[in-house]
């Protein structure tokens, strides 16, 4: 490989790609062996390569066919939004059929009800609120443990 240095209108004319196979072939090569001409042929990229001014939508467009173009993928189908509308859709459905916020709303029905009376010793002002999330927490445990209770009753143990 010869050792010489290219000159700005020579790396303008391999961003244009205006030369032929083996030189371009040279000039790469001599790229990463010479910070001088890397800077040379930066300077050219940002000369010819002019940035188009697009919005959200057909920036993504234009990143993914150059992504496509570099690694020869298309994206992947289970990556889209419609994909993933439609899995949450489909759950929804499924839980609304067995009953399952049915029987959370029954559980948690009573919930509105309960109301711990104040300890009678204790003054309305010194008397500890409990949170909320420890109702919820509570709530569920029961729940929980009923459905264990109610697999025991099935017979499945030995």
């Amino acid at each position: 490989m010869k050792d010489r240095h290219f000159n700005q209108q020579a790396w303008l004319q391999y961003v244009e790609e205006r030369l032929p196979l083996q030189e371009q072939d040279e000039m790469e090569s001599h790229l990463y062996q010479c910070d001088e001409c890397l800077a040379n042929y930066m300077q050219c990229v940002e000369q010819v390569i002019a940035i188009p001014d697009m919005d959200g939508e057909q920036t993504t467009a234009y990143v993914n066919g150059i992504i496509a173009r570099t690694v020869g993928i298309k994206p992947a189908w289970h990556r889209s939004t419609m994909f993933h509308y439609g899995i949450a859709a489909a759950a929804t459905l499924v839980l609304v059929a067995t009953g399952f916020f049915h029987g959370i709303s029954q559980e948690l029905g009573t919930f509105g009800a309960f109301k711990p009376s104040p300890p009678l010793e204790a003054p309305a002002s010194l008397e500890a609120q409990v949170p909320i999330s420890d109702h919820l927490i509570h709530k569920t445990l029961t729940w929980l443990d009923t459905l264990q209770n109610e697999h025991k009753k099935g017979g499945l143990e030995p």
